[in-house]
């Protein structure tokens, strides 16, 4: 039996087409798809990982996700064992097994795409935004429930604004937000949430500022009106405030520095999310701090393990791009490669 190295690596096969000479040819392995990985949490999340949230937007970490799975096939157990029971004491225990069986079945039947589901998320996580895209697509011509259905919407939504597509991002999100408007708790609660922060951004990259800021207001005011206070949610709504704040060319519109310093501290102690530190360097820069912007941008570099802004935001990739130059921050050692990194 071959090895699973052998397996994985290119192989070398004969083919003979009628009438030509054989000749060979060499077959490129299936690449496998990469883990589901969780994140411990919102700071320590590392490339791979995925953010798995509560209705309160915290961070669900490993050890609470496999209490939450125990608790959930816990559930499944229940139910068809339940449902088994019942028609077995009513109609005799043939019946119970057979009711049991086909419940099982058909809730498996249910989740049957839930592995191509979280394959692709789990590109998502690994920065492969244009084939994660591509799984979503051909989900959308699968029978989801509906709860999948809309979760993979807003991811898609989120993919066509990493891929530069605001527009589109902004028509799919239209077309999803109806389906959530009644979503107050849990998993729906979570994606309302997300797709709103996600229609506040498009707007404003596609210069509707006005309605970014109705639409930031809105989400804004859900948060606080549902005790949502996750530090997701707050770290998005920091987000949201600081590309409507740049693509409006209005530092003037943030909080005061001492809410942008508690921001920076926060961003400096993540191990992704790069693209707040440059957008918090643009508004120190503004508010005449060159040393804080200075340092911020410095930092970004080695928290983007994909770099987009030039696609996402061509205004901040501009500063920051003559920022770097007037301050000599690709001169030099590691200065080097985040120079390199800060190019598209």
């Amino acid at each position: 039996m071959p090895s699973p190295e052998n397996d994985a690596a290119p192989r070398a096969i004969t083919v003979a087409p009628k009438g030509a000479a054989p000749r060979a040819i060499v077959v490129a392995p299936k690449a496998k798809p990469p883990a589901l990985i969780p994140a411990p949490s919102l700071a320590e999340a590392k490339p791979g990982e995925l953010l798995l949230l509560d209705g309160r937007g915290n961070v669900v970490g490993p050890r609470q996700l496999a209490l939450v799975k125990a608790r959930s096939w816990g559930l499944v157990g229940l139910m068809v064992g339940g449902v088994g029971l019942l028609y077995a004491a009513m109609f005799g225990p043939a019946a119970g097994a057979a009711v049991a069986a086909f419940t099982a079945a058909a809730m498996g039947f249910q989740l049957r795409h839930w592995p191509a589901f979280r394959a692709a998320h789990a590109l998502v996580a690994n920065y492969q935004w244009e084939e994660a895209h591509a799984a979503f697509v051909a989900l959308e011509s699968k029978a989801l429930p509906r709860g999948l259905r809309v979760a993979a919407a807003v991811t898609q939504s989120a993919l066509d604004g990493l891929l530069g597509r605001a527009q589109s991002a902004l028509e799919r999100l239209d077309r999803v937000l109806p389906k959530l408007r009644g979503s107050w708790a849990g998993g729906g609660a979570v994606q309302r949430w997300r797709a709103g922060c996600l229609r506040a951004a498009a707007l404003a990259r596609l210069g509707r500022l006005d309605e970014a800021r109705r639409q930031r207001d809105e989400v804004a005011t859900w948060a606080r009106g549902r005790g949502a206070r996750g530090e997701f949610y707050a770290f998005m709504l920091e987000s949201l405030e600081l590309t409507i704040a740049v693509e409006a060319d209005a530092p003037h519109e943030l909080p005061d520095d001492a809410t942008l310093h508690q921001w920076a501290r926060g961003a400096l102690l993540r191990t992704q999310y790069g693209e707040m530190l440059v957008s918090l360097a643009w508004a120190f820069h503004r508010r005449g701090d060159d040393a804080m912007a200075r340092h911020l941008l410095a930092e970004a570099p080695s928290r983007m393990p994909r770099y987009s802004l030039h696609v996402t935001a061509p205004r901040l990739h501009a500063w920051a791009e003559e920022r770097r130059a007037a301050w000599s921050l690709g001169e030099g050692g590691g200065e080097e490669a985040a120079r390199r990194l800060l190019g598209p």
